[in-house]
């Protein structure tokens, strides 16, 4: 080979070889120092609930471990999908993360007839945050101590029996759906826009049962103005120890949860993910961090992204199914 045809094979070998060093996210100098500036943390709920609150003390605690700041910006509408869009058509950079949710990445798909975002295909899963449970309680008078004695009456009284939850399509509606296809019972589902004002109408006996996020419900079932029937937890809650699930009294694999978890848009580097992952997992250990979801008796999670991946998949089914068959829609 003639010199000059060797030295041109050579430099486009190292140019070939430094482009890809280049575009390679495990060897970028840039991916290397990662973070460089902020960190902007989007969340589909409004300020102050209790998921806005897990997860800007998650940020601060990020924000330290990081050593640049985590900024939370709420853009709450349409069951999170207004927050989801906006970050699936963000630089997939690692600077604009999504707090997501089992509305946005496993309901509002069989719940809307058109999403202008795809929940698997423009996003990247990070981590896991936490799980939320439910529970199914009654006003103290109510004739029924037990899920058995609730059950019972409702097969005695098909399309009798009415069941208030903080809104339509919530995880709390789902809640109830499910409970009505695995027991194999007809109940009237009575939606109000929020936790409190249908707790207010339990207590004061307006309606008989309520299906609640476990920290709304918490203080009444305390108190004694509710009484708790059984938690959608997979286990006991700390919380509330003597409360039986519902697998362990008969409903089998009944499990149901509000969870959050945090995602970037599709094609952030693989290395900036996983810098995130091992950061939010230590975060989620951290004892600041575990009070504050422990006060909203939520079960801190961490895993890898793929076993986010996995479980939103997951949910994605069962709630298709539980949908479909409901009939349930939002648009």
């Amino acid at each position: 080979m003639p010199e000059m045809n060797r030295r041109q094979a050579m430099a486009a070998v190292l140019s070939t070889a430094a482009a890809t060093s280049m575009l390679s996210p495990t060897s970028s100098i840039a991916q290397q120092e990662y973070p460089t500036r902020p960190i902007k943390l989007v969340l589909g709920f409004p300020p102050g609930g209790a998921a806005d609150l897990s997860a800007r003390r998650i940020g601060e605690q990020l924000a330290r471990q990081l050593g640049q700041p985590v900024v939370v910006e709420n853009r709450p509408g349409a069951s999170g999908n207004i927050a989801a869009t906006y970050v699936a058509r963000s630089q997939p950079d690692g600077y604009t993360l999504f707090y997501g949710s089992n509305s946005t990445h496993a309901m509002n798909v069989s719940l809307y007839s058109k999403l202008d975002f795809d929940p698997v295909k423009d996003f990247e899963p990070i981590v896991l945050q936490g799980k939320t449970s439910n529970v199914l309680s009654v006003h103290p008078a109510y004739p029924v101590k037990s899920l058995k004695e609730f059950i019972d009456k409702a097969k005695a009284e098909p399309g009798r029996i009415s069941v208030a939850s903080g809104g339509n399509a919530t995880s709390l509606h789902m809640a109830l759906e499910l409970l009505k296809e695995t027991a194999e019972i007809d109940l009237v589902h009575i939606p109000y826009r929020g936790s409190a004002a249908a707790v207010t109408d339990v207590i004061g006996g307006q309606v008989p049962a309520i299906m609640d996020n476990v920290p709304s419900s918490l203080p009444f079932i305390k108190s004694g103005k509710l009484r708790a029937l059984a938690v959608t937890s997979s286990t006991r809650l700390a919380q509330l120890p003597d409360v039986p699930t519902f697998d362990e009294l008969g409903l089998k694999g009944y499990e149901v949860a509000a969870w959050g978890a945090f995602w970037a848009p599709a094609g952030t580097p693989r290395a900036v993910i996983a810098r995130l992952n091992k950061e939010m997992n230590i975060a989620l250990k951290d004892p600041q961090v575990m009070a504050v979801l422990y006060e909203s008796a939520t079960v801190p999670q961490g895993g890898t992204p793929e076993e986010l991946a996995l479980f939103a998949r997951e949910e994605t089914a069962k709630w298709a199914r539980v949908i479909r068959r409901a009939g349930i829609r939002l648009d």
